[in-house]
């Protein structure tokens, strides 16, 4: 009858190996059941970091951009100097404003376009070009244009000195677009008008 193998005595190195057998599973059960929980804790503590980092940056834009307006309001003043945005139809009003303005330069030039609707919101684009003495006073110009009682916004600006000799400017070229707002509420008509194009 054969000898069984639980009754059997190891050599030295049948149990060298199984010592070595039973480190390596030691090991593998340590590194699956500890190292591996920790390093997927760490990823998850980092993942959930970057979110609140990403959290944090973005509340800061916010406060960056609420901090800017909040700025740029109190340089306006108070609501009451804000400017105004009229009932249509304001072309008189806003015609003398512009001929107040542009009356300073050494010659204009004003085409408008047919005012569009969309919703309650009436746009009158302006295209204007003029001449004046100096880069300065053509922006002078601009500001008074962009910052004047109707509630306006100055677009597609661009400037072209004319130099003399000695490098000096002679007159300045001014090219801009005004868009004045309006509103349709509580106008008595709305004739003039055309729905804005669909872009």
């Amino acid at each position: 009858m054969g000898t069984s193998i639980l009754n059997r005595s190891f050599s030295t190195r049948e149990k060298a190996l199984i010592l070595v057998l039973a480190i390596v599973l030691l090991v593998a059960a340590y590194y699956y059941f500890v190292v591996r929980s920790v390093a997927e804790t760490q990823e998850a503590n980092a993942a959930a970091l970057e979110q609140v980092q990403s959290e944090i940056d973005t509340q800061l834009a916010i406060a960056q951009v609420r901090s800017k307006m909040q700025g740029e309001l109190e340089k306006l003043g108070t609501l009451e100097s804000l400017p105004e945005v009229a009932v249509y139809d304001n072309l008189r009003n806003e015609l003398d404003e512009l001929n107040k303005v542009l009356e300073q330069t050494n010659s204009y030039d004003i085409k408008f376009s047919t005012p569009e609707i969309d919703g309650e919101t009436v746009r009158r684009i302006v295209n204007i070009t003029f001449s004046a003495p100096s880069y300065e006073e053509s922006l002078s110009v601009v500001d008074q244009l962009q910052n004047g009682k109707y509630r306006c916004d100055v677009t597609d600006f661009s400037l072209v000195g004319t130099l003399l000799a000695d490098g000096s400017v002679k007159s300045v070229s001014a090219n801009l677009k005004v868009t004045y707002f309006e509103t349709a509420n509580g106008a008595q008509s709305l004739n003039g008008l055309v729905e804005k194009a669909e872009s």
